[in-house]
């Protein structure tokens, strides 16, 4: 009996009876003959496609004690048509969520942004609960796993950029880590995302080991680095245009036009969500309250045509710091031309020692500088990780700088992309067929892989002589000297500006 006088077997019938009034909104997230009918739950002892993502893969399973393992129940949400009752489940979502992530939880006056926010993205959101858990559990009512996904785009330096799933907000509670939950949740979501035609699917990693197990591979990395500006930033290169001291109130169309031009001259970019544009205006701080910001600046580049081609949000770092700094937030460019006069200007500040920064490893910015020391790399970390859904219908909408002709035998774990592919590439645009092995020309190269592998050559992170020099690949037919080996080389490594 619990303290207000209500049986605990009350209170479970209570929970209950809240979680199915959600019923009606429940998506099968399977499409497998096991998986349970709405108000059903998900048994963790059941394999996800052949792979337990969440056991440690050193320990056999015949040595590992058993553990009882909880019935979960799964509900998954379409942000599409609002309602109140989709409202409450996006604001249970985020408070999961940022528990999750140890985050601040935001104040009431806000659930209003995240709302809109999610609406926007057209969020597909899932929520695991666990119906036996103890009553003065936090789990009694709130979920024990969260995952959400969205639509985006990718450019991949093709004529038109390319369709992603984009995953976003996972998070399993501490009590109910190893048990399966992201294993069975995710593998669910990929085949979902596949048979809704994505070729890719993309996210952010905070935990490096986790993805891989899943096919996902770093596509992108950044550089956060320090200007040292103590006596002004100095380059040595006059460069076109100017920068000034923009009003973000003035500018918000303008900058929605700036953002979709950078998004298309940016290699490896996603595109921009209304909470990337709200975050640049100075709209909200960042995701974990939403809270206005407090002494934001704003930077404006125009080209000498007058076209706005840049864009920089700000903020003093404060003078109990060492070195009195500034902070970039958000930046985004049109053009080399126009990241540089930004920083330039920023590195031009009164009182100010330091700028501090993101963007591509190889930074153009670090080769015009006067003094190249002035350039401080602090950390270079992974940006954007991939998993090809779709061989075909990702590669075939990706840039190419070299003719070439190979065969591709693909073993994928998780079986979304297992089989052989035959790449012609010719004129910057490549046809790729899955052929059977026996129908192939034995004198192409043809090299096996895995789908991490599949992955990280998709915008040219890794090239496929390094593959095979450090045995994450193999040559097994065909000549081994060739252009072939450049086949998915690129013009520039990618960047990507935006998270999520």
């Amino acid at each position: 009996m619990s303290a207000s006088g209500t049986s605990t077997s009350q209170l479970r019938a209570r929970r209950r009876a809240w979680h199915l009034g959600w019923s009606r909104r429940w998506i099968q997230a399977c499409d497998s003959p096991s998986s349970p009918m709405p108000g059903e739950a998900f048994p963790l002892q059941q394999a996800s496609r052949g792979i337990d993502c969440d056991q440690p893969t050193s320990t056999p399973r015949s040595m590992m004690r058993p553990e009882p393992q909880p019935q979960l129940e799964t509900r998954t949400f379409q942000a599409d048509a609002r309602s109140g009752e989709l409202d409450e489940a996006i604001k249970l979502f985020h408070r999961a969520t940022g528990i999750g992530f140890y985050e601040q939880l935001p104040d009431a006056p806000n659930w209003k942004n995240y709302l809109d926010l999610t609406y926007a993205q057209k969020m597909r959101f899932c929520l695991v609960f666990d119906p036996h858990a103890e009553p003065h559990s936090r789990h009694a009512t709130e979920p024990v796993h969260t995952y959400g996904a969205f639509p985006g785009l990718l450019n991949a330096g093709g004529s038109e950029p390319v369709p992603a799933h984009k995953i976003t907000s996972v998070t399993v509670a501490p009590s109910y880590r190893r048990r399966g939950v992201l294993g069975r949740q995710i593998t669910a979501d990929l085949a979902y995302a596949q048979q809704e035609g994505f070729p890719l699917s993309a996210l952010t990693a905070s935990e490096a080991t986790i993805y891989g197990r899943y096919g996902f591979e770093p596509a992108t990395f950044q550089c956060r680095f320090t200007l040292k500006c103590a006596g002004g930033l100095k380059l040595r290169v006059q460069l076109p245009g100017k920068v000034v001291d923009a009003d973000p109130a003035r500018l918000e169309a303008d900058y929605s036009a700036l953002a979709v031009r950078a998004f298309e001259r940016t290699f490896g970019s996603v595109d921009s969500t209304e909470y990337d544009n709200g975050y640049a205006l100075g709209r909200w701080d960042n995701w974990e309250t939403l809270d206005k910001p407090k002494n934001l600046r704003f930077a404006a580049y125009y080209d000498d045509a007058g076209q706005l081609g840049g864009f920089a949000t700000y903020k003093f770092g404060g003078w109990d710091e060492p070195k009195a700094k500034l902070v970039v937030h958000k930046l985004i460019a049109t053009s080399d031309a126009a990241r540089i006069k930004l920083f330039e200007y920023l590195g031009n500040h009164d009182l100010v020692e330091e700028v501090h920064g993101q963007g591509p490893v190889a930074d153009p910015l670090r080769q015009v500088l006067d003094n190249v020391r002035d350039y401080h790399v602090r950390s270079i970390d992974d940006s954007l990780w991939l998993r090809v859904l779709d061989v075909a219908a990702a590669f075939q909408v990706r840039g190419y700088q070299h003719d070439a002709r190979l065969l591709l035998r693909v073993n994928d774990r998780m079986d979304l992309i297992s089989g052989t592919y035959l790449f012609d590439v010719a004129d910057a645009r490549a046809t790729v067929t899955r052929i059977d092995e026996g129908q192939s020309d034995p004198d192409l190269p043809l090299v096996a892989l895995s789908e991490r592998e599949v992955a990280g050559l998709y915008l040219g992170t890794v090239q496929l002589d390094q593959l095979l020099d450090s045995g994450r690949a193999e040559l097994v037919g065909g000549a081994g000297a060739g252009n072939w080996r450049r086949a998915f080389s690129v013009a520039r490594e990618g960047f990507t500006p935006h998270g999520f």
